[in-house]
């Protein structure tokens, strides 16, 4: 990550708004961004005091754009520190909820990579035409098979991809998806196989007045490779269940 002294002043800007924006600031939360900052070894004791005075100095609205401008790995690091102070000290306040979410929005950050959470078989979420949501995982990542098992979970033999409707790009902007975007896969040529029912989900992210049939699979793919990937942590299920159920007014239910 290199990023200039003003970028850094930047972070500590608003890290600062978000520490205190429970009324309080923790050793927890004040470690996060001390270690963050001893990564850059040019900031000595005079270094890191003048950072601090210029990120004092500096508008929230400046420091926000700053960040913003920068690229996709100096963002991503960023956004892990600002997820690590918000979760520092148990759960967020309903205050500190409110600043998250400000600085997520208006810093253009990724969603966080939480470091302290154990990755798990990548999951999918098979949501059928009854509204019920399920979770299926897979070890699988070679198309060849991993389509298949998809297939199978919706019980048919094919599946095709859909991506980038309007509903599901503004899924993947809620998401803050980073290099990849949410789809949703339905049986092959299975548009109007009227011997199964209407998955409303389905039909809503799908637009256009055209009716889905059959049940679904919801899960990530990459902006380059168009590769398949499931869900790697259970942080990411409940976001996205949550995110998906918002955008249909609570069809869903997870079993």
């Amino acid at each position: 990550m290199t990023v200039t002294l003003e970028t850094l002043a930047a972070v500590f800007r608003i890290a600062k708004e978000l520490i205190i924006a429970d009324g309080k600031m923790t050793d927890e939360e004040a470690g996060y961004l001390y270690d963050f900052f001893r990564i850059f070894p040019e900031l000595e004791s005079e270094g890191l005091d003048l950072l601090m005075t210029e990120g004092d100095k500096m508008s929230a609205k400046k420091a926000a754009s700053l960040i913003k401008e920068q690229d996709e790995e100096s963002r991503q690091e960023i956004s892990n520190l600002f997820a690590n102070i918000l979760y520092a000290d148990g759960d967020p306040t309903g205050e500190e909820e409110t600043e998250y979410s400000w600085i997520m929005d208006n810093c253009g950050l990724p969603e966080p990579d939480r470091t302290d959470e154990e990755e798990i078989i990548p999951a999918y979420i098979v949501a059928n035409y009854h509204g019920v949501a399920t979770l299926h995982q897979s070890e699988n990542e070679d198309w060849s098979k991993l389509g298949d098992e998809l297939a199978e979970w919706i019980g048919r033999d094919r599946v095709e991809v859909v991506r980038f409707t309007p509903a599901l790009n503004a899924l993947s902007k809620v998401l803050r998806l980073n290099g990849r975007h949410l789809v949703f896969m339905v049986a092959r040529n299975g548009y109007g196989d009227r011997t199964v029912g209407d998955n409303m989900t389905a039909t809503l992210l799908y637009g256009g007045g055209y009716p889905i049939y059959g049940n679904i699979v919801f899960a990530f793919e990459t902006d380059e490779g168009y590769e398949i990937e499931g869900f790697r942590t259970r942080h990411i299920i409940n976001k996205v269940f949550d995110a998906v159920n918002d955008a249909v007014d609570g069809l869903l239910r997870l079993e």
